[in-house]
């Protein structure tokens, strides 16, 4: 296999240019991005609030989604246009959030605001971005090649975390909070022009769907099934969405410090892990990734009551970023696997009932916690694992990859030799019982015999 220098020289102009905006934009990211629930719970905020604001940005997701693929259908030729412009009016709404902390104008209800304007001006330029993206990396590589990228931009994130932990946590709040966010704007705005610069090697025209075009789109029934699954597994996740850090923050006591930190180990531990799981998707494909990520990522929300302190936390920390990075992975790869034509369609399609799923699911985990208290964890745990093997069963339809074959082909033998071994010792072990209990009734009939005799003696010879 090559290696990933080589991987990367051999690359396209424009992957290579999209590592270089990454890395600035998550340089700046790392910066602001990680500390703006804690920002929401020094402004006031509650599970409620926490909750209903997580519900809002799921929920209008998909309305959203579809407005993107439209646009994009319509413009699709421009989507370099369309991912930059879109990047730079999302990312200009941290001013906002800026002069809401340097006035004070607003408070929570403001930050709010600008912090979901981000979010849905976002939608836009990402769904730009990942139809982009997919025609940069061709698909034999492209488990590889995002890995690789996912690292590189993982150790820049890195940096950037290191670099936010002591202003948060030496000038706290608000100073800390002002500082990190105003480099962290300047340094994402400055990115901008890059994004400009990724180029459109096949500048596609759009297919003319419109509304009802693109809405046509859900009778196809790989892209629904995809989406329906990935639903289930949505709302089960996102049952703790609106209400893990507000445990932490009012049951653990965390400060910014415990924030900072979570942070910085999730950032660590998630470049080292994107190599290895861009590797084994690219050699086993999304169903194993799935289950083998998913598996473990189930008993994450069971743990977390039981770790009260920041030990405890940091430890389920590595275990859960190790899980979801490749989790992430295999989600994101299954969803740029769609047929070029309608892909950004597909990819809007794919992303509507999952996060309609999230809304509901946070708003029925703000509602179980506030009645049950921590058993809102436990049922997302449990949530999770029924989900999985739905998403498993629909990940396997799009069928095994050559490795799985050449696995199966090796194991069939094996499993054919255990059954007959199973179904022989089965059949001796049945022989044997039954010997076994002629042997018992057979003694036990000459002792009742013997003892038959014995008394028949004593009588005749009394």
């Amino acid at each position: 296999m090559p290696s990933p220098l080589s991987e990367l020289k051999s690359s396209s102009r424009g992957f290579k240019v999209s590592i270089v905006e990454g890395a600035v934009t998550v340089l700046g990211s790392a910066l602001a991005g990680p500390m703006a629930t804690p920002l929401l719970l020094r402004l006031g905020a509650d599970a409620n609030a926490l909750g209903l604001y997580t519900a809002l940005v799921s929920a209008t997701t998909p309305p959203l989604q579809l407005a993107a693929a439209v646009l994009l259908d319509r413009y699709r030729e421009r989507r370099l246009h369309i991912m930059w412009a879109f990047a730079a009016a999302g990312r200009a709404m941290w001013l906002g959030v800026l002069a809401v902390l340097l006035t004070g104008w607003g408070g929570l209800w403001a930050v709010m605001a600008f912090l979901y304007a981000s979010n849905a001006l976002g939608v836009f330029a990402g769904l730009a971005w990942t139809d982009l993206m997919a025609d940069l990396v061709e698909p034999q590589r492209r488990g590889r090649m995002f890995a690789l990228r996912n690292t590189i931009l993982g150790f820049v994130n890195i940096a950037g975390l290191l670099i936010a932990k002591p202003i948060y946590d030496g000038l706290g709040y608000p100073a800390g909070y002002v500082l990190a966010i105003s480099a962290g704007t300047a340094l994402m705005l400055a990115a901008v022009p890059l994004l400009y610069m990724y180029g459109d090697p096949t500048r596609p025209r759009g297919l003319g769907l419109g509304v009802r075009g693109a809405l046509s789109v859900l009778k196809n029934r790989e892209v629904l099934r995809d989406s329906a699954a990935l639903s289930f597994w949505s709302f089960s996740v996102n049952i703790v969405a609106g209400i893990w850090n507000y445990h932490m923050y009012a049951a653990f006591h965390a400060d910014e410090s415990w924030f900072t930190t979570l942070n910085l180990i999730g950032g660590v531990v998630g470049t080292l892990a994107n190599p290895p799981w861009g590797s084994f998707y690219d050699r086993f494909g999304p169903r194993a990734t799935f289950l083998v990520s998913g598996l473990g990522i189930v008993a994450v929300p069971a743990l977390f009551p039981f770790l009260p302190s920041l030990l405890g936390q940091s430890a389920l920390q590595v275990y859960s970023t190790t899980l979801w990075t490749g989790f992430n992975l295999a989600s994101f790869n299954y969803a740029v696997s769609y047929s070029g034509q309608y892909r950004h369609v597909y990819i809007a399609v794919y992303n509507i009932l999952p996060s309609i799923a999230a809304a509901l699911g946070t708003m029925a985990g703000v509602q179980m916690y506030n009645a049950l208290g921590v058993s809102a964890f436990f049922a997302s745990a449990v949530g999770r694992l029924l989900a999985l093997t739905i998403l498993y069963k629909v990940a396997s339809a799009r069928g095994a990859t050559y490795e799985e074959l050449r696995v199966a082909s090796h194991l069939y033998p094996l499993y054919l030799a255990g059954r007959q071994v199973a179904q022989a010792t089965y059949i001796e072990f049945i022989y044997a019982l039954r010997i076994l209990y002629a042997a018992v009734l057979t003694s036990f009939l000459v002792a009742a015999l013997a003892a038959l005799y014995a008394v028949l003696l004593r009588l005749l010879g009394g």
